[in-house]
């Protein structure tokens, strides 16, 4: 039986979601247009403001947000620690800079300092995820005596005020964005695993193939991303989801390495068959048809093979725990 979906992508959108895989990227951007429209509208009406001030209200708190969006961000505490660290080793390197004269070696000098400072201090095992941003705040840090009023205290002290007001302005914004925004990341997360499975079937049942490498890092992306998911109040059926689809990943790469099932088993064929139907529901994150849950149900009257038999039930539990999130979190 055929289950068709309406069509919703282009070809642009396939290439975005191919290039940006678990989906950072896209909420990232996102975000950064959200708390820029922000910090525009707060400034609307302010006459007195300038080209250099727009720059330190704007650059670094946007900034921060790209970099609390990276793909190594998995949780919002990481989210919210990344933003101010690097909101705070900026308005340091913005201050420094400001108040360095026109001088190679002072630029080379404070450069020097404050690039150990930043080291030393992410050499503390709960900094050490703050290293890369270092090359970041030198990179906006440094435009700073491009902007004039370098070697003058007040106009170094009104650039950090700038930088914080509009940092904690951006904070609040970001607080009071929805959860499940950043709960698709799981939903991206889990259908690259299953994508993976898919094509993981299609090389063992169709190609029969004798090379084949499984990689528990798509895993672990998906089990890492459940830090996004603590404020949803199915925060448990996420992660029971996400073991039942680590379990699945696992299972079939021990039927494969095992060499106890044919390859070319017609259960493990209607397996892939299966899987192939399903990815459209689990790229547009929708709630399965029960048909399959019934499709499921009439193949395991009739296997006789214990690991296979495993896979199929396994399936059918993911598609339960996918329709109750998909059900509650939309």
């Amino acid at each position: 039986m055929q289950h068709k979906l309406k069509p919703t992508s282009y070809s642009a959108r396939n290439l975005i979601c191919n290039y940006d895989l678990y989906g950072n990227g896209r909420l990232s951007v996102y975000v950064s247009l959200y708390v820029y429209t922000i910090l525009c509208a707060g400034n609307i009406f302010n006459i007195n403001f300038n080209e250099v001030q727009a720059f330190f209200f704007a650059i670094p708190p946007i900034s921060a947000i790209g970099v609390a969006h990276a793909n190594n961000i998995s949780s919002f505490k990481q989210r919210d620690g990344t933003y101010i660290a690097f909101l705070v080793f900026l308005s340091i390197g913005v201050f420094g800079f400001t108040l360095t004269e026109y001088s190679k070696y002072v630029i080379l000098l404070f450069s020097f300092f404050l690039y150990l400072s930043l080291m030393i201090v992410t050499s503390y095992p709960e900094f050490a995820s703050y290293r890369a941003l270092i090359p970041p705040v030198f990179v906006i840090s440094f435009l700073t005596i491009l902007l004039g009023g370098v070697g003058q205290f007040y106009v170094a002290v009104d650039r950090v005020i700038t930088i914080s007001v509009a940092g904690v302005i951006g904070y609040f914004a970001i607080c009071i964005i929805p959860a499940t925004y950043y709960q698709r990341i799981w939903y991206h997360s889990s259908y690259v695993v299953l994508s993976r499975i898919t094509q993981q079937l299609k090389l063992i049942a169709l190609e029969q193939s004798n090379t084949i490498t499984f990689h528990g890092e798509c895993v672990n992306r998906m089990n890492n991303s459940l830090g996004f998911t603590n404020k949803s109040k199915n925060k448990m059926v996420f992660k029971e989801c996400s073991g039942k689809i680590q379990q699945f990943y696992f299972a079939i790469a021990y039927l494969y390495n095992s060499n106890n099932v044919q390859t070319n088993d017609d259960y493990i064929v209607a397996l892939h068959a299966t899987l192939t139907e399903l990815q459209p529901y689990f790229k547009q994150h929708q709630i399965i048809p029960t048909q399959f849950i019934s499709q499921i149900s009439q193949h395991l009257e009739k296997i006789k093979h214990n690991d296979i038999e495993t896979l199929w039930k396994l399936l059918g539990l993911i598609i339960d725990d996918w329709n109750i999130l998909c059900q509650y979190n939309h």
